[in-house]
């Protein structure tokens, strides 16, 4: 396995936060009021997978208008990690196993993603939680490189869940989708919706502005397969997996 520096700070800052977070030893500043208190309970709850709980924390510092939250980006990009874990993105799974498959297809790539999401309902609450990652990220005028990197892969997973909802799901040990459906069945408000995520997932890339490799390397492939933007490319591609 081989993960460049780069790719080892991103993985730190996603899953610690240590990058902005002053309490990193876990220990409390002792008013739990505070906004450093509720930053710290919320990086302990991340780390201990308890992702509704760092949402319900980090909804008194950012409010429930996630397209205009009123926190600080740093804190956005904590906020959008807590939904992200609360949809299922497992990411530091998801790095290494990336690290470990060359990036040879956007096929092969796409099912790196899909087999992680092969059990949910694509109407239930998943689905809005990622949704709710991605405007939490899309908010954030000015994002920085780890920033950008964080968007691409949440747009990634959002892609892959949305196009999910369109082939009951993925097997869980092939990715492949379980149905594939007609050109006809996709709408032309699907196509707008997967070239949504696909535009994102290249803004996402171009601000990390690192080397395609490892997860960056993945995303980079599914962009590039999906950015034909008709029905046909859409079916052709999840026929491919």
């Amino acid at each position: 396995m081989r993960f460049n520096l780069r790719m080892v700070a991103w993985i730190g800052f996603l899953l610690t936060t240590a990058l902005f977070l002053g309490g990193a030893d876990g220990h409390g500043c002792g008013d739990d009021s505070t906004k450093e208190a509720k930053i710290e309970k919320a990086r302990i709850d991340l780390d201990k997978g308890n992702y509704a709980d760092a949402v319900d924390t980090l909804k008194e510092l950012c409010g429930t208008n996630l397209a205009a939250p009123t926190c600080d980006p740093e804190i956005v990009s904590l906020y959008a990690s807590a939904y992200s874990g609360k949809a299922g993105l497992d990411v530091f799974n998801l790095i290494k196993e990336a690290a470990n498959e060359p990036a040879t297809s956007g096929n092969a790539s796409y099912a790196l993603f899909s087999k992680h999401f092969s059990t949910f309902d694509p109407t239930g609450q998943n689905v809005i939680d990622i949704g709710n990652a991605v405007s939490l990220l899309t908010s954030i005028t000015s994002r920085t490189p780890d920033q950008g990197l964080q968007f691409a892969l949440v747009s990634t997973v959002d892609l892959v869940v949305f196009l999910g909802s369109l082939t009951d799901g993925y097997n869980a040990t092939t990715g492949k989708p379980n149905a594939i459906p007609s050109i006809s069945a996709v709408t032309a408000q699907n196509v707008s919706r997967v070239l949504t995520d696909v535009g994102d997932m290249d803004t996402g890339l171009t601000e990390a502005n690192i080397n395609n490799e490892n997860i960056a390397g993945h995303i980079k492939q599914i962009q590039q397969s999906l950015s034909g933007g008709s029905a046909l490319t859409i079916v052709n591609f999840l026929n491919g997996i």
